[in-house]
C-alpha cells in the first residue's frame, strides 16, 4: 500500500457528509447551550437589581445605608453570576471544573498567607459595613484629620472619600483606625469667639440671646426639632472656656444642636450674626495688638519708648 492510500484511508472518515453533520450537530448544541447560559445570566444581572431593591423596600433602611449595600451586593452579585457561568460553559466544553475549583481553593489559601493586608482590608471593609460606621454621602474625618470629605463608595477592601478640593482619595480599609462620622441625625454647632477683658459678660450674653431668638426665627429648620416642631437647643452660651488665650482676652462657647446636613451652614450662619450683633452692640472682636507708653528719661531729659505686645 502506497503512501497516498495510506493519506486517504487516514482523512476518509473526515471527508463523509456523515460526520461534518455529526460535528456540526454536536457544536451547534454546545453553542446553543452556550448562549443559553449567557442568556441566563444577563437575565439574572437584571433581576438581581430589582430583587435588591425590593428586599430594601421591605426592610426600610436608611438611604445613606441602602446606596452603600446596594453597590456592595450588585458588585459581589456580579462577580458569583461571571464565575457560575465560565464554569458552566467550560463544563459544556467537557472541561473538567472539579480540579479547577480545588486549585482554586488551594491558591486562594497560599494568596491568603501572602496577601495577609488585603485579608486585613476585607475583614475591616465588612465589619464597617455591617457596623454602618459611615455609608456613602456621609461627611467623615479619618485619621484624626489626615483625611477629610464625603465617602463616595464603601467596599470590602477600600473606600473612597472626595475631598473639598473634589479630590478622590482611596484609602485601604485597614489602613483606617479612626472615623469621624458628621452624619448622624444631630450635631452639636460650637463657635467660639475671643473678646477683651474690659467687656462685662453680661453683654456678651445679651448680645447671644438677641442673635439666638433671630436665628430661631429666621432659620429655624437648621436646628434639630422636637416632636411638637420647637428647637431643642437654640444658640446658647456655654459659657467663658478660657482666659488667658494667650493674653488676647476672653474666649466665650456658644452652641447648639443642629441637624447633621446644616452642621457647616449653621456654624458659618452663627459666626456671622455673632459678628454683626457684637460690632451693633459696640463690642470689638480681640486680635493681637502693640502698646506703646513713652516714659521719660530723668537723666538725659529725654522720652523713651516701651512697647508691650
Amino acid at each position: 500500500m502506497s503512501w497516498w492510500d495510506q493519506l486517504y484511508n487516514a482523512v476518509e472518515q473526515y471527508l463523509t457528509l456523515g460526520y461534518w453533520l455529526s460535528v456540526s450537530g454536536v457544536a451547534l448544541n454546545k453553542i446553543g447551550v452556550i448562549a443559553l447560559v449567557l442568556l441566563g445570566t444577563w437575565l439574572a444581572l437584571k433581576l438581581r437589581l430589582l430583587v435588591i431593591r425590593r428586599i430594601f423596600m421591605v426592610a426600610r433602611l436608611g438611604e445613606k445605608q441602602e446606596k452603600t449595600l446596594e453597590s456592595l451586593l450588585l458588585s459581589f452579585t456580579r462577580y458569583v453570576f461571571f464565575i457560575i457561568a465560565v464554569l458552566m460553559c467550560l463544563s459544556n466544553l467537557n472541561v473538567e471544573v472539579g480540579p479547577i475549583i480545588a486549585s482554586a481553593g488551594v491558591i486562594g489559601l497560599a494568596v491568603g498567607f501572602g496577601a495577609q493586608t488585603l485579608v486585613k482590608d476585607l475583614i475591616t471593609g465588612f465589619f464597617i459595613i455591617f457596623e454602618d460606621q459611615f455609608s456613602v454621602g456621609d461627611y467623615v474625618t479619618i485619621n484624626n484629620g489626615e483625611i477629610n470629605g464625603t465617602v463616595v463608595s464603601v467596599g470590602l477592601r477600600a473606600t473612597k472619600i472626595r475631598t473639598w478640593a473634589q479630590h478622590v482619595v482611596v484609602i485601604q480599609n485597614s489602613a483606617i483606625t479612626i472615623s469621624q462620622n458628621y452624619n448622624r441625625d444631630r450635631m452639636r454647632a460650637i463657635v467660639n469667639i475671643t473678646v477683651p477683658y474690659e467687656i462685662e459678660p453680661g453683654e456678651i450674653e445679651k448680645a447671644i440671646n438677641t442673635i439666638s431668638y433671630r436665628m430661631t426665627q429666621e432659620h429655624a429648620h437648621l436646628f434639630l426639632l422636637d416632636g411638637v416642631g420647637q428647637v431643642i437647643e437654640p444658640p446658647q452660651l456655654y459659657g467663658i472656656t478660657d482666659v488667658e488665650n494667650n493674653a488676647l482676652g476672653a474666649k466665650y462657647t456658644v452652641i447648639c444642636l443642629v441637624s447633621d446636613l446644616h452642621y457647616w451652614t449653621a456654624c458659618n450662619i452663627m459666626r456671622k450674626e455673632l459678628l454683626r450683633e457684637l460690632r451693633m452692640s459696640g463690642i470689638q472682636i480681640s486680635y493681637p495688638r502693640r502698646v506703646e507708653r513713652r516714659d521719660f528719661d530723668e537723666f538725659n531729659g529725654n522720652s523713651i519708648t516701651i512697647q508691650n505686645p
